[in-house]
């Protein structure tokens, strides 16, 4: 176990076992809903200006990203697979997101300025663990989002053509 594991682990088993709440299964869940859950939430933050502004568009956009964001997870190594769903699972709950965001609201629930502020306090804090966090899901969103063909346009990129 590392220590951002051990500080996470630590954090999210303290506050649950404080209030009884069963940690092992928090933080050993494989649930792809609670990772579609805090990516739908954190996409429009992240991706702000980039999405189309058409709603359905958009939606669309955020849909076809959190595919891409899952199949790509399969390609990371485990040890990243397991850091990653540990922390989609502790933005999920209740005590983690109050733990990691400072807000007990869901992350959807959030405005979009609140998120904003959520990845810049990321970005900005002196805990290695949330910078870490920061910069692992802002990569990996705008792998998923910018690997897509039809964002090449605004990228001005061109695919290379083999022969």
């Amino acid at each position: 176990m590392n220590r951002r594991q051990f500080i996470l682990s630590g954090l999210a088993l303290g506050t649950t076992a404080t209030l009884g709440v069963n940690g092992y299964q928090l933080l050993n869940s494989d649930d792809t809903a609670n990772s579609e859950l805090v990516l739908a939430a954190l996409l429009p933050a992240l991706l702000y200006g980039a999405l189309p502004t058409a709603p359905a568009e958009s939606d669309a956009a955020i849909s076809r990203t959190i595919a891409a964001v899952h199949d790509s997870l399969a390609f990371l190594p485990l040890r990243q697979q397991q850091e990653l769903q540990l922390l989609f699972n502790l933005l999920a709950q209740r005590l983690g997101r109050l733990a990691l965001s400072g807000h007990w609201l869901p992350l959807a629930e959030l405005s979009l300025p609140q998120r904003l502020t959520l990845f810049a306090r990321w970005r900005d804090s002196y805990l290695a663990v949330l910078q870490q966090a920061y910069h692992g899901l802002r990569e990996l969103l705008f792998a998923a989002y910018y690997s897509q063909p039809e964002h090449w346009a605004t990228l001005n990129y061109t695919a290379p053509r083999f022969r």
